[in-house]
Parts: structure tokens; C-alpha cells; sequence
């Protein structure tokens, strides 16, 4: 056969199969109809045609360029308000590719449609989207409850839930509940309501489109006695059946790996409870109030701030799009938010150990260094990394049991001609005072090292050590904010010959321990 022929037959049967096939986007919603869309270029928006007129859809919302032959569409947001793509979020000039089963929102959380091939794509994965049990499971007939880690996380899937490969994330209190009282916290496990009537309805259309509906919350009362773990099982089952639509809610009780923002829910889900069915993070996302965001309004419209940015680092921590309710079940404008004062995932090692970067250490030479530190900011790392290998003697009170042990053995250095190193927080002049009189008696030398490190990567760094389960004592929330309180840069009038900084440098065994690191610890 020639290679005209060739071609010629193959431009017959594309054009045959353009005809045959059709494409259409099913409206999800009573009050709209379906729109039949053309080979080629499409636009979309608010029109007769559609029956959109919603002024929140320009007329050219969406441009839509149809592939009949290969079931696929190409479609770029003209529209000032962004679209929604199965349950995700695309704002202006987002280009992507929809394909048949897709869900699409004409504008974000309003006028939802499925992209319809008919006929479907053959050994297309989402070919028999059409039923609700596509990408998913097999559904389970009778609820169930399950606890792991020592009852540090318990979890409830309801009847008829099945595992799917797209997952649609939620927080519960003020994302999906709020309290009837309208108080900030619930009196009882009976205060609360539905926060929005669109609540419902819209994890209904999720689930028709294959979506799991997965709750992820912290419950740190039941493990503080405040709220009755069977009482608020109660609680759980009223709140899923008033929603209409199977739910499995995973429950953080206390501190720990399974707490938000930290990621033990999340992997639990994938690891264990979907029935090996992989999670597409592309198709996911995940909803909560604690995001970040400032005091907004005045008056009876006020909103107070966020109590802290545990969902919103939550979703970073996963790899998966975040949204608050207000944009998600609302469709309102993405919000501002205030960002956190340290960014683990910008932490790298490729930076230099001192400011100035002259400093060095003669070990022919005795002399005192008083390091100085907020707990967490690294100084028994450094002064073991360095110090110890240049024989230092370090004098810690936490090992020796007190200020006056650490004078001691420093004094018994400095006769014996061996330099030392105070190894203690040393946050104000008063308690670095008694070192500096001692070098002077002894008539060496005394430097002073401040380790560079800001309180929030403290903060992160005591969080980090806790969940490696390392030797360190831990440090409250009361006692950091008392020796933060406390606080005073080191000048040279105290008597330093000089100061310099010290700057962090992480160090790690494996791969897991810098994953872990770089992961948002804190709620704040």
C-alpha cells in the first residue's frame, strides 16, 4: 500500500470515528442541561445555551478543545473565577487535560458537570465512570471501628465505603461542624450542627464521582479525659448519617505521629485502610479552617483568626492541594494567610558553619567558650561535633546536675590546662556571669558562641527530636517561653573577647530523618 493510501485511510477512519463518537457534559445539578460539544474549539460560559447565569461565569469562562478520535479534551480557564476539575481547584489561564468521567466545576464550586464520551475510550481506566464504583473498591456492607498505635488513632468507616483511587480530604470542626452554641469550643458532644446547608450536597456529587470522603481530626481532648471517647464515637456516626454519604474519619487522640500536621493519618489511610487501592495525589485534596488566616471583618461579620495552620500544613505535608471551606463549599476568593516564621522544607546544609567565618580553634591554646542557645538550637550537637573532638572539656548541667558541678569541672579544666566549654542555655548575663568571673580569675580567655538559630526552628527542632526519640530531655511549652522571656544577647561588655555566630547545620542518618525534618511539625 502506498504511503497515500495509507494516509488517506487513516484520515477516513479518524473522521469516521469523529462522527461517531460524541461528547457531552452531563450536568450534575437538576436546573441545568446537557451541553453538546463539538470536534474542535469549544467556549463555554454564562449563555442561553448553557442555561448558566451565574454572574460569577463570564461568557468565556472555558476553552475547550475537543479530540473526538482520541476522547480527550484540551481545556484552558479564561474566565476571571477559576474552575474546579475534579474537586480541584484551576484558576485563570490553567491549562489541562479532561478526559471522560472527569468532573468538572464550570466555576469552582458551582454548575457541575461529566465529561462524557460516547462511545467511551476502549482499556481507558476511567472508561466506567459512569458508575459510582469506578476507581473504587468493593463496598463494605457493615461499619467498622479500628484502633492503632495504642488507641492513638482510631478510625470509623461506615457502611457501603469503598476505597477509591481519588480522595476528598476534610477537617470536622469548622470545616464540616460547627458548634449550635456558637461557641469556639463544643459544650458537650452534642453541640454542633452542619456548617453550611451546601455541606451535604456537595460531598454527595463527590462521592457519585468516585471520590472517598476521608475526615482527619485531632482530638486532643479524649486523650486529656475532657470528651469521652464512646461518646464522641456517638457523635461521629450522627454527624455521617446526617450527611447522607459513607465517610471513614480518622481520629488523632493526643500528641504524636498521627496528630496534624504530622502525616501518620494520611499514611495510615494509603498503607492500610484502602484496600490497596493507590491513591492518585492529583485527584486529592484535603479542607480545613486551621489555615493561616488573619483577624477579617468587623462587627457581626467578623471572623476571628485562625488558632493555627495545622490543615493547611497538613495538606503540604501529603503532597496534596489545600483549600478552606469558605473557597471550597462557598466558592469565595482564596483568602490571605500569614505564613510561618521557619519553612523546613528550605532548609539545606550548604551553608557556612560561623559568622564571621574566620573562627577557629587552638588547641595549644586554653581558653573558655560559653555557647548560648534556646533549647532545640543545636549547642550539645555542636559542642559534640566539634568541641569534644578538639578536647574541650564540656560541662553540661543537665549532665553534671547543676550550675555549680559545671563551674567545678570547668575550673579543674582550666588548671589542669585543658580549655572548656559551657554547654547551657546561658540565655541572660546573670547566668553567664559567674563563667565569665571564673575565666577571669583563671586568666584565660572567654568567648562566647550564639547559636543562630530563630525560636520558631527551635520550636521544630525540640518537635523533631521527640518523635525520634532521642536523649534529650523535653522542654514544655512554659518552660521555652520562660527562658525565651529571659532572653539577652551576649555583648562584649560582659567580658567576651569576642562573639560569633553559630548557624545550624542538620545532619541525618537516612533518608526518612531529612524527610521528616522537612515536614511541617508544628501547628503554628
Amino acid at each position: 500500500m502506498s504511503l497515500t493510501k495509507y494516509l488517506n485511510r487513516s484520515v477516513a477512519k479518524a473522521s469516521k470515528e469523529a462522527v461517531s463518537r460524541v461528547c457531552i457534559l452531563k450536568p450534575m445539578e437538576a436546573e441545568h442541561s446537557a451541553i453538546h460539544l463539538v470536534n474542535g474549539d469549544n467556549v463555554i460560559g454564562r449563555s442561553k445555551e448553557t442555561g448558566i447565569r451565574d454572574s460569577r461565569c463570564s461568557k468565556s469562562q472555558l476553552q475547550l478543545q475537543v479530540n473526538l478520535p482520541s476522547a480527550s479534551i484540551k481545556l484552558k480557564v479564561v474566565g476571571l473565577n477559576p474552575c474546579g476539575i475534579n474537586g480541584v481547584m484551576a484558576p485563570q489561564h490553567t491549562k489541562c487535560e479532561l478526559q471522560h468521567g472527569d468532573l468538572l466545576e464550570i466555576v469552582y464550586g458551582r454548575h457541575p458537570y461529566k465529561v462524557l464520551f460516547n462511545p467511551a475510550p476502549e482499556n481507558d481506566e476511567s472508561s466506567s465512570k459512569d458508575e459510582a464504583t469506578s476507581s473504587l473498591g468493593a463496598a463494605s456492607e457493615a461499619e467498622r471501628w479500628d484502633s492503632v498505635g495504642n488507641g492513638k488513632l482510631v478510625i470509623y468507616s461506615s457502611a457501603n465505603l469503598a476505597a477509591s483511587s481519588k480522595i476528598a480530604g476534610y477537617d470536622m470542626d469548622g470545616t464540616i461542624i460547627t458548634t449550635k452554641s456558637g461557641n469556639v469550643f463544643p459544650k458537650n458532644t452534642t453541640d454542633w450542627q452542619i456548617i453550611y446547608p451546601e455541606v451535604p450536597e456537595k460531598l454527595q456529587r463527590l462521592h457519585k464521582d468516585g471520590f472517598k470522603i476521608c475526615f482527619f481530626t485531632n482530638q486532643a481532648g479524649i486523650a486529656r479525659g475532657k470528651v469521652n471517647l464512646d461518646d464522641f464515637k456517638v457523635k461521629v456516626k450522627n454527624i455521617v448519617k446526617q450527611l447522607g454519604v459513607p465517610v471513614q474519619v480518622f481520629i488523632a487522640v493526643g500528641d504524636g505521629y498521627y496528630r496534624k500536621p504530622l502525616p501518620g493519618m494520611w499514611e495510615h489511610l494509603q498503607n492500610e485502610m484502602n484496600d490497596a487501592v493507590p491513591i492518585n495525589k492529583e485527584r486529592c485534596f484535603y479542607v480545613g479552617d486551621a489555615a493561616g488566616r488573619p483577624e477579617a471583618g468587623k462587627g457581626i461579620t467578623k471572623r476571628r483568626k485562625d488558632h493555627s495552620l495545622a490543615d493547611r500544613h497538613f495538606a503540604t505535608n501529603i503532597g496534596v492541594s489545600f483549600y478552606t471551606p469558605e473557597v471550597h463549599f462557598l466558592g469565595k476568593r482564596v483568602e490571605q494567610w500569614n505564613k510561618p516564621d521557619f519553612d523546613p522544607t528550605s532548609v539545606h546544609t550548604e551553608i557556612p558553619r560561623y559568622e564571621p567565618n574566620d573562627l577557629q580553634f587552638d588547641t595549644n591554646k586554653c581558653e573558655m567558650i560559653i555557647v548560648v542557645g534556646l533549647p532545640g538550637s543545636g549547642k550539645s550537637h555542636f559542642c559534640a561535633e566539634v568541641l569534644d573532638s578538639k578536647s574541650y572539656k564540656i560541662a553540661n548541667a543537665d549532665t553534671l546536675g547543676s550550675t555549680q558541678a559545671c563551674l567545678n569541672a570547668c575550673k579543674q579544666a582550666l588548671i589542669a590546662n585543658q580549655s572548656c566549654v559551657v554547654d547551657n542555655t546561658n540565655v541572660d548575663a546573670a547566668s553567664r556571669k559567674k563563667f565569665v568571673a571564673l575565666a577571669v580569675e583563671m586568666k584565660v580567655p572567654c568567648r562566647c558562641l550564639v547559636m543562630n538559630v530563630t525560636v520558631s526552628q527551635a520550636k521544630h527542632n525540640i518537635a523533631y527530636r521527640e518523635l525520634l526519640d532521642t536523649d534529650h530531655s523535653k522542654i514544655n511549652d512554659m518552660v521555652f517561653n520562660m527562658m525565651k522571656k529571659k532572653y539577652q544577647a551576649p555583648t562584649l561588655e560582659e567580658g567576651f573577647v569576642t562573639i560569633h555566630k553559630v548557624n545550624f547545620k542538620p545532619q541525618f542518618s537516612n533518608e526518612k530523618d531529612e524527610k521528616l525534618y522537612k515536614m511541617y511539625l508544628l501547628d503554628k
